[in-house]
């Protein structure tokens, strides 16, 4: 689990971050935002309704090795992480 440190709020910047970490361009996302939640989408469409949406979401970018985590917004900015799992040889 690595933390996206703050500023962290910019869809694009993420976008960034997460195509250096190797995520496919077409995701999966569990979130609370309806437009997104359950749905194989593009990961830049995914990103921009889910960060900064205030409730938590999962947008998984390689099954089992990537994903994107936000926290739910309590006050200021939430926290935002990557997971990613090393891969086994």
């Amino acid at each position: 689990m690595i933390e996206i440190p703050p500023p962290n709020s910019d869809p694009d910047d993420i976008y960034e971050l997460l195509m250096k970490n190797g995520a496919e361009k077409m995701c999966y996302s569990l979130s609370h935002s309806e437009k997104v939640d359950g749905k194989e989408l593009p990961l830049q469409e995914v990103l921009e309704h889910a960060v900064g949406f205030g409730f938590p979401s999962i947008i998984s970018c390689i099954p089992g090795e990537l994903a994107y985590f936000e926290a739910e917004q309590a006050y200021g900015s939430p926290p935002r992480f990557i997971l990613k799992r090393p891969k086994m040889n």
